[in-house]
């Protein structure tokens, strides 16, 4: 796939604790020109954010550690300070992702997706984030 401006050399975090979807999701993010890092539980992906700048934030929040609602409130809390953008990821539909962690207030993909229509939303996601200059946390 053929890389743009906007994501070239953008940091992306991946929490997501399925290897086969972290490795297949991880090549297409990195193949459409992104640095990917990953995490499989939420307290890592907490300790993550909290000291190194990404620009986006894919969160599965089905995470074995039941710390993927924390981990969205910590980007929904960071979003008014120019934090990175993120969308959600669940085995869940999105009702019943809203059900268990309240608004989501992002982009949401049930799986199973396809990987290309993530680099797609994501893509989008910061293009309409970077359209608007503001700090970053």
């Amino acid at each position: 796939m053929e890389t743009t401006g906007v994501k070239n050399r953008m940091k992306v975090l991946l929490v997501e604790d399925d290897s086969a979807i972290t490795r297949t999701l991880s090549i297409s993010l990195r193949d459409s020109g992104f640095d990917v890092s990953t995490a499989e539980l939420g307290g890592k992906a907490l300790q993550m954010i909290t000291n190194n700048h990404f620009d986006a934030v894919v969160l599965d929040l089905g995470l074995p550690d039941g710390r993927g609602g924390d981990v969205l409130k910590l980007l929904q809390q960071g979003s008014s300070q120019g934090g990175p953008v993120w969308l959600t990821i669940s085995a869940l539909d999105k009702e019943d992702a809203e059900r268990r962690h309240g608004a989501l207030g992002a982009p949401f993909l049930a799986k199973p997706f396809d990987p290309w229509e993530l680099v797609r939303t994501l893509e989008n996601l910061l293009q309409r984030d970077n359209s608007v200059p503001k700090a970053r946390i």
